[in-house]
């Protein structure tokens, strides 16, 4: 018969040092995790779905105010108003502010969008803006992440099937699972022989649809912008290219992308004289719209139902979002000048204007009535959306409910 083994003092000692290394190294781990720094409160029952209004409002006040100053606009998703503000998002009740749940981190938020049901929150690390969280904004309860390089401030903007992250130097486009859909741009370390590792141009304005991503280029020796349309492939750091030149566009002159749809860019071109002009696939220019003026720095575009809207600085521009057509023009009337792009409530196109709303048919632009609203001064565009009944705007660094 084989005698047992027997375990000696010595033998007990080192399982009790191994055991008390284990538990000191999970521990240390769990401390420098990024879970212990994480405050998740998901919502106590899923927050309900909108009921759509069914005429413009005859009056307005306000209702609630938030900080947030991580969106540039108010986000409305899945039911719940999502508010960015330091390292906290907070997905509140459209009619009183309250916050059904929210999500934070030890680190300030370098903004926040949307795609589908989720709210997205990008936070920093020593790669820049590449930590990703998504947050099911009907429960509050975290959905698909993703970390990556970025630059160190990005612009995130987002027609709810995809999200466009952009810096100075690279850009990514992200599904609603952030599985990375296309890149472009300098890369933190050589991945392929054939791709760049660092950037060979300066990313000065961009936007995105689902299916393509527009950008103007600054690039080394040359005075002039670029366009550079891009199309996701089989490889996401490998789009397809086509370049577009635009001479006599200077880096400075202020040119920018207004945005896609499907594979149509409109971009803002300030030379020879201000115009809009709409660039298919192709990169051929399908039609120009001229402007009266240069639009402000703070100019700014918006989803309104089937229309995209462009803010000027002091005129609404309105095009069909189907090929991005140009339909009309809301130009100051009076005293009544508009403050930022337009929402659609009920059938009705919504444009904050000085005092208030003013009401026209989205159709042809005809004008319907004036919505009073006493507003403070706001230094950039009053951006609008809707939230059921309630009619919200992005003032600066605060979002504000009106009903």
């Amino acid at each position: 018969m084989v005698r047992p083994e027997r375990r000696t003092r010595s033998d007990v000692l080192a399982a009790i040092a191994i055991a008390a290394v284990v538990a000191l190294t999970a521990a240390l781990v769990w401390w420098t995790s990024d879970a212990r720094a994480t405050i998740s409160r998901p919502a106590p029952t899923p927050v309900p779905n909108l009921t759509p209004a069914t005429a413009a409002p005859e009056s307005l006040r306000e209702l609630w105010t938030a900080p947030s100053a991580k969106t540039t606009q108010p986000l409305v998703v899945a039911g719940s108003v999502v508010t960015g503000d330091r390292s906290t998002v907070d997905g509140r009740d459209p009619t009183t502010g309250t916050a059904l749940w929210t999500y934070a981190r030890d680190l300030d938020l370098c903004g926040v969008s949307w795609v589908y049901q989720y709210a997205v929150a990008v936070y920093p690390d020593v790669r820049g803006c590449g930590q990703v969280s998504t947050i099911d904004a009907k429960t509050g309860l975290r959905g698909s992440a993703r970390t990556g390089y970025a630059d160190p401030q990005v612009k995130l903007s987002s027609d709810g099937t995809a999200v466009l992250s952009a810096g100075d130097s690279r850009l990514e486009l992200w599904r609603s699972d952030m599985v990375r859909m296309l890149s472009y741009g300098t890369l933190d370390a050589r991945i392929k022989p054939d791709v760049p590792a660092s950037p060979l141009c300066r990313l000065v304005s961009a936007a995105a649809s689902a299916s393509a991503v527009s950008v103007l280029e600054a690039c080394p020796g040359q005075a002039d912008l670029r366009l550079t349309l891009l199309r996701p492939s089989d490889e996401e750091d490998t789009p397809e290219l086509k370049y577009v030149p635009q001479p006599g566009v200077s880096v400075d002159s202020g040119a920018r992308v207004i945005a896609v749809e499907d594979t149509t860019t409109a971009v803002y071109m300030p030379t020879p004289k201000p115009t809009v002009n709409i660039v298919d696939e192709t990169g051929v220019t399908v039609a120009s719209t001229p402007l009266a003026k240069a639009p402000t720095e703070n100019a700014t575009t918006t989803r309104a139902g089937d229309l995209i809207t462009w803010w000027t600085g002091d005129t609404v521009m309105v095009f069909s979002a189907n090929g991005i057509r140009y339909r009309y023009s809301i130009a100051p009337s009076g005293p009544n000048v508009p403050l930022g792009p337009a929402t659609v409530m009920a059938g009705r196109l919504l444009v904050p204007v000085t005092g208030g709303y003013d009401v026209f048919d989205p159709d042809g632009g005809q004008g319907d009535r004036h919505i009073a609203v006493n507003r403070a001064p706001v230094a950039t565009a009053v951006v609008p959306a809707v939230a059921g009944s309630v009619l919200l705007e992005q003032r600066g660094n605060e979002v504000v409910a009106l009903g």
